[in-house]
């Protein structure tokens, strides 16, 4: 069954491609050869052929017929000669030569002869085999027929050499090339059964498995790397979707219980309508503070979702902090406190503006409540490498280092905020803001109170793209016309997306 695997992958399938265009490329290229060699050959014994012709015609022509006899007899009495002569009268007698007579041809031909293939021997010698001659007839002036051939036998048997080497190499190559196959098919699939090992068993519930990795640079290596980020980012919902579900059954359970108690009360008591009226709207605001609730949370969830992203556009990070500033002097002033601005110079972020506005908000607003009455709040930007740092910074209480990090959580609270209203999501709101935007928060001691650092990556578009001021308009109930939604919670000491302390 593995064998069957080995071969039937995609792996397999591809090494058995390249196997066949490299062995067809090595066909080609021994065919080639082959005719390469085939025409080399006879070229050269075409040009000895004539170089013996053009001696024995030299004879005749110098001294006659019995020179050119001479010639031949000389030619023939080299030990182990290779070449076949004829002089043959015009009466078809032979004169001279190791052939024997023969009709009269002209041009270039082969004929069959006694003779020994490999290394050759002379033509009628004891125990020779026939071979082929190639050779090139002709007339000398008085009608005498001269044919001058080379045994083929020389040739045949570099041909046997060139078509054996190359058997050989294909045979070896293609060996190599299976083997190969056959080992990148096993790799390959000792790969994707560990993914698919590490799928069943995150299906199966078991969200702690990964697939390992070689360390290399692969595209399989690549893909697992790709598959693990996405389970650990799985893990990391399914964890915090369990911590939420936790939290809302816990952190709801008290208003609810609270308003079950009020309409409890409103039904089954002779209360006059001034008492019912009271029972009714402490109800109505349980149920807005659940509502509230769950609305924070819906928000939060659409931005982790990055649905925001199509909004994203140009935005004048400087100018919009000097609005928020604007907005919560006069909430810092109630409460005996100093908001004070240290913005340099115009700094341009690509960004959701509502999103931002909602985050600074949620971050002034958390000073302003637990900084207490003569605290100061410092709200600061300015420019580093290529990110815009943004600090708000108060004097109160601030966070122990130990609880930095947890207060990003939904629903977590400071002990000493569980009496003060709101319901734990503001900082969480804010840590998915800052993710949306690839940016980083981090919180540190201001020696006293928080230092809450935001680092927002620069994104500067042409000037003609960057958006038109937008005034403040202020509504009767004291919201910002251009913070939109926000407005409305951001204003108010408490609500639903209130923070966190």
């Amino acid at each position: 069954m593995f064998g069957l695997r080995r071969l039937n992958n995609e792996s397999s399938r591809l090494s058995a491609l390249l196997i066949g265009l490299f062995a067809a490329a090595a066909l080609l290229l021994g065919v080639t050869v082959y005719f390469i060699s085939e025409r080399a050959l006879r070229a050269e014994l075409h040009d000895v052929i004539s170089a013996d012709a053009g001696a024995i015609e030299s004879g005749y022509r110098s001294e006659g017929l019995s020179e050119a006899i001479e010639v031949v007899q000389q030619l023939t009495a080299v030990p182990a000669v290779s070449g076949s002569y004829l002089l043959q009268g015009r009466d078809g007698r032979k004169l001279a030569g190791n052939l024997a007579p023969m009709p009269a041809r002209m041009g270039l031909f082969e004929v069959g002869t006694p003779g020994a293939v490999g290394s050759p021997r002379a033509v009628g010698s004891p125990g020779a085999a026939r071979h082929v001659v190639l050779g090139e007839g002709s007339f000398l002036p008085d009608g005498t027929y001269l044919f001058v051939g080379e045994s083929t036998a020389r040739a045949a048997y570099t041909r046997a050499l060139i078509l054996g080497s190359f058997a050989w190499i294909i045979g070896a190559t293609l060996a190599l090339a299976i083997a190969g196959g056959v080992l990148l098919s096993a790799g390959f699939l000792r790969r994707v059964d560990a993914i698919t090992r590490t799928c069943q068993a995150v299906v199966a519930g078991r969200f702690g498995e990964r697939i390992p990795v070689s360390g290399g640079n692969g595209q399989l290596d690549r893909l697992s790397t790709s598959i693990n980020e996405m389970l650990d980012r799985i893990a990391t919902l399914l964890e915090s979707l369990r911590q939420v579900s936790s939290d809302i059954a816990h952190d709801l359970r008290t208003p609810l219980t609270r308003l079950r108690q009020r309409l409890q009360a409103a039904q089954g008591t002779q209360a006059s309508a001034t008492e019912h009226a009271l029972l009714i709207e402490g109800a109505l605001q349980d149920c807005d503070g659940i509502l509230a609730v769950f609305g924070a949370l819906l928000r939060i969830s659409q931005i982790e979702s990055g649905t925001r992203l199509a909004s994203f556009a140009p935005v004048l990070l400087t100018r919009l902090l000097r609005e928020v500033a604007d907005l919560y002097a006069p909430v810092a002033e109630d409460g005996q406190q100093h908001l004070r601005t240290e913005l340099g110079e115009e700094l341009t972020v690509h960004a959701d503006r509502m999103l931002l506005m909602q985050m600074f908000s949620n971050l002034l607003e958390n000073a302003i409540r637990h900084a207490g009455a003569g605290a100061t709040i410092r709200l600061s930007c300015g420019r580093e490498g290529e990110e815009a740092r943004v600090r708000v910074v108060d004097s109160g209480p601030g966070i122990a280092p130990s609880e930095r990090d947890k207060v990003f959580g939904r629903f977590y609270r400071l002990e000493r905020s569980r009496n003060t209203p709101g319901n734990g999501l503001g900082l969480a709101l804010v840590a998915a803001i800052v993710k949306l935007h690839q940016s980083h928060i981090e919180l540190s001691d201001a020696a006293p109170g928080l230092c809450v650092t935001l680092h927002i990556p620069l994104r500067i578009p042409p000037r003609s793209s960057l958006p038109e001021a937008q005034p403040l308009e202020h509504t009767a109930d004291g919201a910002v016309g251009a913070v939109g939604a926000v407005g409305g919670a951001a204003v108010a000491a408490a609500g639903a997306a209130g923070p966190t302390g």
